[in-house]
C-alpha cells in the first residue's frame, strides 16, 4: 500500500507528506516524554480541538505504513527537493518504525482548494533520530523547488514549543504570474515540526493567500504538542 494524499492536486506546492506518521506506539501523557503511557492511534493526529472548525477530509483518509520502502517513496514524492540518497540514510539511519497521515479542511464543504491542515509524525529508534530526520525535513522545507517556480521561503519562531521548527512558503498571485510554472497557484503556508521523544510530528496548515495564517498554525501546533504530551 502506497501512501498517497493530493496534496498536490491542491496546486499549494507544499510537501506534506514530508513527515508522515507512526502505527506503532508513541509516548503521550505527563512531562515525562520516555516514561509516558502510549497513545491510541487515533490520538496520535490532529483532533477538532487542536485545529478548532477543521473537519476530516473526506476524499483523503488517514493512511499509515510500517514499511520503509513505501514510506520513503511517499517521502520523495512529496518532499521540496530531496536528495535520495541521503534521504534514505538519514531515515535508515535514525530507525525507521512507521508512519502515517491525516488531513482537515475547514469550510462548510469540501473542495481542492479549501484551506487544509495535515498532521503527521514519524516514529524513530531514539531522540537522537528524531532530531536528525528533524533536521532533514526542515532542510527541504527550506529548499527551492525541484523547477523554477513563484514560491517565497522564510522561517518563523515557534516559543511555546521546545525546540519547535517552522517554515512559511508562500507564491502571490503576483509572483505566480511572474515566475511561476503552469501547476502553480496562489498559496500560504506554514509547516512546523517537533519532537516528541522518538517521534518526529509535523502540522502543515495551508490555502489560499490570507485564508490561513502563522498564528493560526502556532496555536495548532501548540495545542497538539500540549495534548501529545500531557502538558
Amino acid at each position: 500500500m502506497r501512501l498517497r494524499l493530493r496534496w498536490r492536486g491542491l496546486r499549494l506546492t507544499l510537501p506534506v507528506l514530508v513527515a508522515v506518521s507512526v502505527v506503532t506506539l508513541v509516548a503521550c501523557g505527563g512531562n515525562d516524554e520516555e516514561t509516558a503511557a502510549p497513545l491510541p492511534v487515533a490520538q496520535r493526529f490532529l483532533t477538532a480541538e487542536d485545529a478548532p472548525d477543521s473537519k476530516p477530509d473526506p476524499a483523503e483518509k488517514r493512511q499509515t505504513t510500517v514499511k520503509f520502502g513505501e514510506f520513503i517513496t511517499a517521502l520523495g514524492d512529496f518532499s521540496i527537493n530531496p536528495d535520495k540518497e541521503e534521504m534514505t540514510a538519514v531515515f535508515k539511519e535514525a530507525g525507521f518504525h512507521g508512519a502515517g497521515v491525516d488531513a482537515r479542511f475547514y469550510g462548510e464543504t469540501h473542495a481542492p482548494t479549501s484551506p487544509h491542515v495535515f498532521s503527521s509524525f514519524i516514529e524513530l529508534d531514539s531522540e537522537d533520530g528524531a532530531t536528525s530526520a528533524l533536521d532533514w525535513l526542515e532542510t527541504d522545507q527550506k529548499k527551492a523547488c525541484r523547477m523554477s517556480c513563484a514560491v517565497q521561503r522564510s522561517e518563523f519562531d515557534v516559543s511555546d514549543i521546545p525546540q519547535a521548527r517552522g517554515v512559511h512558503r508562500s507564491a502571490t498571485a503576483e509572483d505566480v504570474e511572474r515566475l511561476g510554472n503552469e501547476h502553480e497557484q496562489p498559496f500560504d503556508g506554514y509547516w512546523i515540526g517537533f519532537n516528541v521523544g522518538p517521534i518526529v510530528y509535523t502540522v502543515n496548515l495551508q490555502g489560499p493567500p490570507g485564508s490561513v495564517s502563522e498564528e493560526q498554525a502556532v496555536e495548532i501546533a501548540s495545542a497538539y504538542h500540549d495534548r501529545l504530551t500531557g502538558s
